[in-house]
């Protein structure tokens, strides 16, 4: 089919390897969830398309980014639904850094997406009463520093692989009301999480689930006001993002609709009349769109172009529809039968008419602006049927399964119906809730993909339990003793991470009163001298291969740490803080000790440990600890830079590696203790360094606001070169050769869990550095949101 074909050697053009990518996964597999072809899209360069070529990305003009949505509707058709929040997202970016309301940062922000590959998903609504179609859901309450933002979004497209998550916001205004604002956040923050809520098996691809936001901290840098236009209008940046969205959602049906009539002209099935007429059709829809699409590129975005774009959705959508079903009574009723996929496509073709705005809500101001009585109004004030007008998904990537009608809220109109969702009152909803599927009034349930054995480095990818949120500036009531205390300190995996010391509550008193005798335990060596190291961890194998690598590694990694803090204590710039780094210098050359020590209770000798150690970290000292080196030691060296010590230690360094450390700890337990042991005192001292450090930056950006966008950019350096260091390598090394090597032991092993409700028997090398990943994104983000230094995060 001709146009097809050219959708889809533009989406080539656009998006290399894409298609290729694509069509090797079966289709049921790009449908279910899981979100399989996310990588792919992301490979190949999806999240940059519209972005503009200023901003690093492939600047696809409104035109060609329909002809490709379209060629990946007909591909995949939940990764079109899913990357369309996306791209509406990021047109919505882009059109604000182009705007007088331009903060500064947006350029920044586009060029980390394009160069990243960062998914951006959505927690805009659709309208409520009196109320434009990206009222807020979420509420904003001023805090030092922020805000802390309570919300829930549901269905939410991208919910799993998200990297930033943006949303309008009520925020309090200037004149004593309130205002709604454009946020944009890391989509790791403490304090957001994941619930389910898509029960369809319909675009299940597409991650649409339920995102909930519980006292989430953000900077006020970014949370930037919008503004309202007149009379209930959308402003300029709502109406240009939402012109993005009703062209590309459009396309990607256009694509599923192009798939079934391709199919069927193919067959050759019908007359020659019957098959024209059908090619007539989609193609009425294909024109509509894309003429729509080229009156954005001649700049048409006011709210007269956006009535124009619905007219010619809702006519695209009759016709794809139609041509659609035209299709599928062509190839038949065997066709229907013996393919799953012909009837996936018809089912979800259908989906179109559900995404917002629904036509009776703008009926009567298209009639309006139709007969020239008055200009479009984007707004749900006045239905043509208000008695009629069924609740709305919110989500405008999304079409959202029916549920149960909310109860009218207290602001809505007379006869009119409150929008699906929860009214948002500055609380979320209970952690583990869950809201019956449609119809059924069982829990929807949510497909995960079986584990798998761990080839190669993998993502974060998600974990359906729900969990209790903790804020990012709630921090841990945990005293400065509980947190040195063997038996009451808190771990990372537990919230840790949001514990608060500072250098005066870790001073040399602290450290002689505490450390020695309550972390230790009087244990020099970080074990108790009645555990022993099992005599099957001297035997060769895996499993002593992994853990003399970890073992050597840890040893390695600490010295480095140690000599480094060295340059941090000759030019800290108080005695207080001589005196925390002093003993932060001590932990990490005690930490170095132990590791040492553990390889000869391993079966080294004692003359040949740093022969072993050499050997052992050769490939890892060279790849990623010289260059972690070069990028911080002239920073305290050479410059003297205290702060920029301290940030990089706290966020590059502890901030990455303790969190997989911590999973060191609990992996070994029941096979090596005195190896969880040292690691479990080395882990309290961690998050006491973390606490102390995060508390230094916070109060120096507080004192003086000009450090911040300074210390922003060696984040940012730092964070580039992590990117490029090969420690999903090494941990997916170690990991394989632990999951091999513990097969043998499993009865030793037992029912013990590695985490809460996990048990290590059943955990994969995959789920095990995901878990270490998802602690190190948790600790990472909280600590540089505490810091006043979150910007950091989403470039």
């Amino acid at each position: 089919m001709r146009s097809l074909d050219q959708a889809r050697t533009l989406c080539e053009s656009y998006l290399p390897g894409l298609i290729d990518g694509l069509t090797e996964l079966p289709f049921d597999r790009r449908e279910a969830p899981g979100g399989a072809t996310l990588p792919v899209f992301r490979n190949a360069g999806g999240p940059g398309l519209v972005i503009p070529k200023d901003y690093g990305g492939l600047g696809a003009t409104p035109l060609d980014a329909v002809r490709v949505t379209r060629a990946i509707g007909s591909l995949a058709p939940s990764l079109a639904v899913a990357t369309t929040m996306h791209h509406f997202s990021v047109a919505t970016l882009f059109t604000f850094a182009e705007s007088i309301k331009n903060s500064g940062m947006e350029w920044a922000l586009l060029e980390a997406i394009t160069s990243r590959n960062l998914l951006v998903s959505s927690g805009f609504a659709e309208g409520r009463p009196a109320q434009g179609i990206l009222a807020p859901t979420m509420t904003a309450t001023p805090v030092e520093g922020g805000y802390r933002i309570n919300g829930s979004k549901k269905p939410c497209s991208l919910t799993h692989s998200m990297d930033l998550l943006t949303a309008s916001v009520s925020v309090p205004a200037t004149d004593g009301g309130m205002q709604t604002a454009f946020l944009l956040m890391p989509a790791t923050l403490r304090g957001i999480s994941r619930h389910p809520f898509w029960g369809s098996s319909v675009l299940a691809g597409a991650e649409s689930d339920e995102i909930r936001l519980t006292d989430v901290f953000i900077e006020d840098e970014l949370v930037i006001p919008t503004e309202n236009g007149p009379d209930g209008m959308l402003d300029d940046l709502q109406t240009v993002g939402f012109i993005w969205f009703e062209l590309l959602i459009t396309a990607s049906y256009l694509g599923m609709a192009s798939a079934l009539v391709e199919r069927a002209l193919t067959a050759g099935r019908g007359g020659t009349t019957e098959r024209a007429a059908l090619a007539t059709r989609l193609e009425t829809a294909t024109q509509l769109i894309e003429g729509a699409a080229r009156a954005l590129m001649a700049g048409e975005t006011d709210s007269g172009a956006l009535a124009q774009v619905l007219m010619a959705r809702y006519g695209a959508q009759d016709a794809l529809t139609d041509a659609a079903h035209r299709a599928v009574e062509l190839l038949g009723g065997m066709s229907f039968i013996g393919s799953p996929d012909v009837a996936y496509l018809i089912a979800a073709c259908q989906c179109v008419a559900f995404h917002p705005p629904s036509r009776g809500s703008v009926a009567a101001s298209l009639l309006d602006y139709v007969d020239g009585t008055g200009p479009f109004i984007f707004s749900d004030t006045r239905p043509s049927d208000p008695t009629t007008t069924a609740p709305r998904p919110a989500d405008p990537a999304r079409p959202a399964a029916p549920v149960p009608a909310e109860p009218v809220r207290a602001e809505s109109a007379p006869g009119e119906s409150a929008p699906a969702g929860p009214a948002v009152t500055g609380t979320a909803p209970a952690a583990g809730a869950t809201r019956p599927a449609p119809e059924t009034g069982k829990p929807a349930p949510v497909a995960v993909p079986a584990p798998r054995q761990m080839a190669e480095p993998v993502a974060v990818s998600y974990d359906p339990r729900p969990v209790t949120p903790r804020t990012a500036t709630q921090t841990s009531a945990a005293t400065a003793s509980d947190a040195a205390d063997w038996d009451q300190a808190m771990s990372l995996f537990d919230g840790a991470e949001g514990i608060r010391l500072t250098p005066a509550d870790c001073d040399l008193r602290y450290w002689f009163a505490n450390v020695p005798q309550r972390t230790l335990r009087g244990n020099i060596v970080g074990y108790s001298p009645d555990l022993v190291t099992p005599d099957f961890l001297r035997e060769p194998g895996p499993l002593r291969e992994a853990l003399v690598q970890e073992v050597a590694f840890r040893a390695l990694a600490e010295e480095r740490a140690a000599r480094a803090i060295g340059y941090l204590v000759a030019c800290a710039p108080d005695s207080a803080t001589v005196e925390f780094y002093a003993t932060q210098l001590m932990d990490e050359t005690r930490h170095s000790m132990i590791f040492r020590n553990h390889l000869c209770n391993l079966g080294v000798d004692a003359s040949d440990v740093d022969a072993v150690i050499a050997a052992q970290t050769a490939t890892d000292r060279a790849a990623i600890l010289d260059p972690l080196e070069e990028l911080g030691i002239p920073i305290v060296r050479e410059r003297r830079d205290f702060l920029g010590g301290v940030v990089l230690l706290t966020i590059l360094i502890e901030g990455f590696l303790a969190p997989s450390f911590e999973l060191s700890e609990r992996k070994w337990r029941p096979l090596d203790p005195r190896m969880a042991d040292m690691e479990k005192g080395a882990g309290i001292d961690e998050v006491r360094h973390l606490a102390v450090g995060t508390s230094i930056i916070r109060d120096a950006v507080h004192q003086n606001a000009d450090e911040r966008d300074r210390l922003v950019e060696i984040i940012r350096d730092g964070m580039r070169l992590w990117e490029q260091l090969p420690v999903g390598d090494q941990l997916t090394r170690w990991e394989n050769w632990f999951q091999e090597g513990i097969v043998p032991h499993r009865e030793l092993i037992g029912d013990y869990e590695a985490w809460d409700g996990r048990r290590l028997v059943d955990t994969t090398a995959q789920e095990r550095i995901q878990k270490a990943l998802e602690v190190t994104s948790t600790v990472h983000s909280t600590r540089l949101t505490d810091m006043g230094l979150g910007r950091a995060l989403i470039f």
